[in-house]
Formats: C-alpha cells, sequence, structure tokens
C-alpha cells in the first residue's frame, strides 16, 4: 500500500481508502461476520482511511464500522459526515453539533479524524428533497462551521471536509475560504472535469477542476464515485443501478453505462479490468490523497 498526505492536516491516508456507503452495500446490509472480515483484511493490505456517514443506511454503516474497528483493535483515520435537514436552517451551528455528536455516539467513538458536510453546496437554498445549503450557510456566521470549529476546540474532530457536489462555483467558493481541510471529489474516467479540462460542450456537469483549486488551497482530496456507482466494473449490473436523480448532473446510470462501453479499450496489457483503470486513472493524479473504493463482499 502506498500512502499520501491528506492536505495539510499532516495526516498520511493510504491511498485507496475504505468507503463504507450504500452502492456497495456491505457496510450497511451485509452479517456482521462479514463486514468483520473485510475490514480485518482492508486493515491487514494497509487501508487506513474509512469513510462513513449517517445517511449509509440512516446510521448502519457508521454503527457497524465503530463496532468493527474497536473490536479489532487497530488504529484508523475515520472520516465521517452529516447531512442537515431543512429545518435547520434555524440555528446551522446547534444542529451541526448535535448531528456530529449524534455520529460519534453510533461509531461509539470519542474522536473522529475528519468530519464532513454532507449536503450539497448551491448558489441558492434548494429546499427539495436533497436539501443543499450556500456557501454562506456553511462559512457565514452561525454556521456549518461555526459548530465543526466548537466540536474540535472540545477535542471531538479534527479536520473539516466537504462533500464536492452541488453548483461548481459554490464548491469552489468553499475551497477559497481556507476554511477546510477535505473535498470529496467526484472523479472519475466518465466525467473528469473535477481534475482535468474537458472540451466545449461537455454533456456532463464541468466541476472546473476542482481538484487543483483545492490542492493549491493545501487541501486534501478523496475522490467519490471512482467506479461510476458500478458502470465502470466487470458486472455493472450488480455494481450499481440507476436512479431517478444522479448524484452528478449528466451522469445518470444509463449514460454512464453507455460511455463506459467508450473506455472499454484500455483494457490489455498489465491493466486486467475496467475496474483497475478507473482505479489507476485517479491515481494518476497526483494531487489526490486517496480514492474510495466501496467493496461489495
Amino acid at each position: 500500500m502506498q500512502y499520501r498526505p491528506l492536505g495539510r492536516t499532516g495526516l498520511k491516508i493510504s491511498e485507496i481508502g475504505f468507503g463504507c456507503g450504500n452502492n456497495a452495500v456491505l457496510m450497511v446490509r451485509a452479517t456482521y461476520e462479514e463486514q468483520l472480515q473485510a475490514v480485518r483484511r482492508a486493515l491487514e493490505l494497509g487501508i487506513n482511511y474509512f469513510d462513513t456517514a449517517f445517511a449509509y443506511g440512516l446510521g448502519k454503516s457508521e454503527e457497524n464500522l465503530g463496532k468493527i474497528l474497536n473490536e479489532l483493535g487497530a488504529p484508523a483515520v475515520v472520516a465521517t459526515k452529516i447531512r442537515l435537514e431543512a429545518e435547520a436552517v434555524t440555528g446551522l451551528k446547534s444542529a451541526t453539533i448535535q448531528a456530529v455528536e449524534a455520529g460519534l455516539k453510533r461509531l461509539k467513538r470519542n474522536y473522529v479524524d475528519v468530519i464532513q458536510l454532507h449536503n450539497r453546496v448551491t448558489v441558492e437554498r434548494n429546499p427539495g428533497k436533497r436539501f443543499s445549503l450556500t456557501p454562506r450557510d456553511v462559512v457565514g456566521s452561525g454556521g456549518v462551521i461555526e459548530g465543526f470549529k466548537e466540536l474540535r476546540d472540545k477535542g471531538k474532530v479534527g479536520h473539516f471536509g466537504f462533500s464536492g457536489l452541488g453548483d461548481p462555483s459554490a464548491l469552489h467558493a468553499l475551497i477559497d475560504s481556507g476554511e477546510f481541510h477535505l473535498v470529496q471529489a467526484y472523479y472519475n474516467l466518465l466525467n473528469p472535469s473535477a481534475g482535468q479540462p474537458v472540451p466545449r460542450g461537455f454533456s456532463a456537469l464541468d466541476y472546473g477542476r476542482l481538484i487543483d483549486r483545492a490542492a493549491a488551497n493545501g487541501m486534501g482530496i478523496a475522490v467519490i464515485r471512482v467506479l461510476a456507482a458500478g458502470a465502470l466494473t466487470s458486472d455493472p449490473t450488480a455494481g450499481g443501478g440507476s436512479s431517478p436523480e444522479p448524484l452528478s448532473p449528466g451522469s445518470g446510470y444509463s449514460l454512464d453505462l453507455e460511455r463506459a462501453e467508450k473506455v472499454k479499450f484500455l483494457i490489455g496489457g498489465d491493466i486486467k479490468s475496467l475496474t483497475e483503470a478507473a482505479i489507476r486513472f485517479a491515481l494518476m493524479k497526483p494531487e489526490v490523497s486517496t480514492v474510495l473504493v466501496g467493496f461489495s463482499n
């Protein structure tokens, strides 16, 4: 296993991170014995970065990960995420603190290395199912970042991050605020715009080389959706599924399946599968700290 710096935090993390999300199902729906076996094997292979969230199984992922890490007694860098609901806008700081403390209880930990905002960040609030916050909600007076800082002062969290989903201009504003240490960047073979220039007329959302901007601000970068929800796997129907609202605009599952056909020429020689090609592609970006991969078994 190779290790990379997590921005300016001083942490060194495995370049492959253990994603505990819903798509790969392991940490949400598998048996405890399967979960234990997988985490133990990951640790043996040198993986030391684990990323979870309340949204993954409504807390089940956090609970399962915390229980297993405690049982194994293994040192690990743990990152989790909070998602605030619309009613939180009347007290964002206090809602942030409450959400983080609830996550710590589920994880059975007194401290997490990285706490992240899971909400999308947009120019204007989106009050819909995927409630989003504005940059002012996050870094303004009484906002999310003040809650994070209070928790850090109490020794409950170490570093701050956010999910790089929403309006690119709003995401860039958070990066430029200098308040964050990590961004989760949507970056893969099918939408490389967070780390590579894309041509005019590019059909998916253009993140405007968000990775480069974050790195220039001393931030760490965790790549998410490296396998495009399973479209970049050898068995895509098992690895993912269609969603009425894609995680990133212009990157719906059926569209990504079509796009994936066009990059299969990468398989050959030392590249044994599309999955390997996708992960290698993300790791080729030197600014990337870790590539989060979900495991199914």
